[in-house]
Formats: C-alpha cells, sequence, structure tokens
C-alpha cells in the first residue's frame, strides 16, 4: 500500500526485472509519492512492462549481462540526487518508506562527515511466514547518494561505496521464493553459475572433509545457534535445505574440474 503522508522528491528507485508480474506491483505500490521509478527488464514476456509503467515507472530495456552490470545500468538512468536500489520482490514496511523523506531531504553535495548510504534491514518470507531467525534477516546497503556507489561481482552483487553508512528505520519484506519449486530452481541455478564462476576465476578445491561436514555444521548453526528451530516448519525446511546450498555449489565446483581434468587427459 502506499503511504501519502510521505514524499520523498530527491529519491530515485531503481529496479532490475525479468518477468515479475507476480511481485513488482506490491514492490511498487509500497513506495512512497514522489519518487522517480527506474525500471530496467532484461527482456520480459509477461506483464511486467506494462504494471510497472501503470505506476508510473520509467521503463528501458537490456539485454542482461550480469547482476552487477545490470543494477551499474539502472542506476546510470536515475537522475535525483538519492537512489534506493530494490529487487522486484521486496516490500518496503510503513516505517522504511516514511523514512526516506527524512534521509534523501538534502539534495545538496554531503560533506565528507555526512552519512551517504544506509542499510536496510530484510527479512525473509518463507512458505507464507515472515522469518525472524535462521539467519533469513540480513541488512543489506539499498539506498545511498547517486555517484557514491557502485555494484561489483557477477553472481551475488555487492555495492562498492564511498563515505559513511547508517541504517535505515523499518524493514523490507523479501518474498524471494513463490514456492519450494521455485526455490529449487533458483537454487540449481545459482549454484551452476558459482561453480563454473569459481572454475573461471582458478578458485581452488575445499578438502573433502570440510566439503563433507558443511552442510551438518550449517544446519546446526542456523537451526540451533541461530534460533531458526523458533520459526517452526518453515524455519526447519529453511534451514535444511539451505545447508545445502554451500555443499551443491563445491559438489559442483568439484565436478566441473574433473571434467576439465578428463578433458585435458584425453587430449594428450
Amino acid at each position: 500500500m502506499q503511504h501519502p503522508a510521505t514524499v520523498a522528491p530527491n529519491l530515485s528507485v531503481v529496479i532490475i526485472t525479468y518477468n515479475e508480474e507476480e511481485r513488482i506491483g506490491l514492490c511498487l505500490q509500497a513506495l512512497p509519492p514522489g519518487v522517480e521509478i527506474i525500471v530496467l527488464d532484461s527482456g520480459s514476456t509477461d506483464r511486467t512492462r506494462p504494471l510497472a509503467e501503470a505506476f508510473g515507472a520509467q521503463v528501458a530495456s537490456r539485454t542482461f549481462t550480469n547482476f552487477a552490470e545490470q543494477k551499474n545500468a539502472a542506476i546510470d538512468l536515475a537522475t535525483r540526487p538519492w537512489i534506493l536500489s530494490l529487487d522486484a520482490d521486496e516490500v518496503l514496511n510503513a516505517a522504511a518508506a516514511a523514512a526516506l523523506s527524512r534521509l534523501t531531504a538534502s539534495a545538496e553535495e554531503l560533506p565528507a562527515t555526512a552519512i551517504a548510504a544506509y542499510r536496510l534491514k530484510r527479512r525473509l518470507v518463507f512458505l507464507g511466514r515472515p522469518l525472524r531467525f535462521g539467519k533469513a534477516v540480513d541488512r543489506p546497503i539499498r539506498l545511498f547518494r547517486r555517484g557514491h556507489a557502485r555494484f561489483e561481482s557477477d553472481i551475488h552483487e555487492s555495492l562498492n561505496l564511498t563515505g559513511l553508512i547508517g541504517q535505515m528505520p523499518g524493514e523490507a519484506l523479501h518474498f524471494s521464493y513463490a514456492d519450494l519449486t521455485d526455490y529449487f530452481r533458483r537454487f540449481n541455478d545459482y549454484t551452476s553459475r558459482i561453480a563454473a564462476n569459481h572454475q573461471r576465476m582458478g578458485r581452488s578445491q575445499p578438502m573433502a572433509a570440510v566439503l563433507v561436514l558443511r552442510p551438518w555444521v550449517d544446519f546446526f548453526y542456523r537451526y540451533v545457534l541461530r534460533l531458526g528451530c523458533l520459526d517452526g516448519y518453515p524455519g526447519y525446511v529453511y534451514a535444511l535445505i539451505s545447508s545445502l546450498y554451500a555443499f551443491v555449489k563445491y559438489a559442483k565446483f568439484k565436478e566441473l574440474a574433473a571434467i576439465a581434468g578428463s578433458g585435458e587427459k584425453g587430449s594428450v
């Protein structure tokens, strides 16, 4: 829902999209009025573009290369002093939307002692439930002064910025997975991308003991030490399947190395 008491005329909101018709509406509806909305689409075949345009978004197109380059291209389209980078599956709560007006009130160039970026608390919604524990909450940098930040890394992109970092009020609900089928589709895609990236960068293989023990240690950490057990059945499922993530990406990396090794032997 919109929060009409909050206006943020110095803010550009940038979002990259691909087939996000089921989630883009909730994301845009929660933004305060007066913001510039930039949607950079990478060839959606559903109703993502017209839905975004119905909310007043400026929609542009770019062939997807990697997440960092795509988000940087969206940043380059923004024209206002402050930028909020959101994913289409992130929805601000009322406290976060209300804070944007105050945090972006200054359109003047910031002194070196001023905060140039803000972290936003983000809470995963999994199996229909906002999780409280088990590493389901993080605080990525989302709001920053234009010209002070760029995204880096091909897959799990992060912001490289200049200036001080603060914590903005409120939080965003992260509707990352539609269901378990969607989770495992993304799981398979991301673990394959990371394994290929490790091979491309010449990363070393983990020791066998580390590879075997990693999912058990990670599950204990998420479910027991980080209290995922208090989130009921969704907390258990999230801790269990998330603990396999590191194992699978390195197992795929090991598989790629074995395939490459057999190919080299065959060419001798």
